[in-house]
């Protein structure tokens, strides 16, 4: 038997898809996933990974929780302001699903430790807001050969793809957004442009969902695909990506 009789009964809906079963939830409970980020986009992310069974989890966050941040990331409570991000994210995890292992880095994912960081994961889900951060990220995990999920999230609108290194068929993220000089600061987020929490809740799903379908093999992960989200219009439009072979992070793979 794969799965004990109390994870069988814990995982009893997941088990019946025929796409999963208990291989791929044995799958999930032998996976190691980093997520980078406990805010809006990791709050669904996080709960859906552990509800979903995934054995190891790492979160990186070097922020505490504002008030301002309950619109959305839901695994803090009114209890938690102040607290550091990733003690209230344990907490949470630990009540839905104490079974799991998580590991906690009160840090910020810098040029310094950001290869030590990531290695020995099976997966990293971004849920940054960023952009240093993000190229930072994808390097990393196109050095490394791990799979990297991308999620965007401001006002209404969002976005997600994957990038899988060892897919001939994956671009990276600089293939579709190359880094440019301009002023980040500029740009906007959820500060200085809104967003909510439906917004990050539909985006974090669906990392939530790329990332059970890479680790337990089922479906059709979002590879060489862009998925926008239009939360105004309830709409999603598809847009194809591809490897760029001059690109400085992934070309010539």
């Amino acid at each position: 038997m794969l799965l004990s009789d109390a994870e069988i009964e814990r995982y009893a809906r997941q088990l019946v898809m025929p796409e999963l079963g208990e291989a791929g939830q044995a799958k999930l409970r032998a996976a190691r996933i980093l997520v980078l980020g406990a805010g809006g986009l990791g709050a669904p992310v996080l709960a859906g990974l552990a509800g979903a069974g995934v054995g190891q989890l790492t979160i990186i966050d070097d922020d505490v929780v504002d008030i301002t941040n309950l619109n959305r990331q839901f695994i803090h409570q009114t209890s938690d302001l102040s607290a550091t991000k990733t003690k209230s994210a344990d907490d949470f995890i630990r009540q839905l699903n104490p079974n799991i292992s998580v590991t906690c880095q009160q840090v910020r994912f810098d040029a310094q430790n950001a290869h030590k960081l990531a290695t020995g994961h099976d997966l990293v889900i971004d849920c940054t807001d960023n952009p240093e951060t993000r190229y930072l990220a994808n390097a990393v995990c196109q050095q490394l050969g791990t799979p990297l999920i991308f999620g965007g999230a401001v006002r209404s609108d969002g976005q997600i793809t994957s990038f899988v290194p060892n897919d001939a068929n994956s671009p990276c993220l600089r293939c579709i957004f190359p880094h440019t000089d301009l002023d980040y600061d500029q740009a906007p987020n959820c500060a200085n442009a809104g967003i909510l929490g439906s917004t990050t809740m539909v985006i974090g799903g669906l990392q939530t969902a790329e990332a059970l379908k890479i680790i337990a093999g089922f479906g059709t992960p979002l590879i060489g695909r862009l998925l926008l989200y239009d939360g105004l219009a309830n709409s999603f439009t598809e847009i194809e990506v591809a490897p760029n072979p001059a690109c400085p992070v992934c070309g010539n793979k």
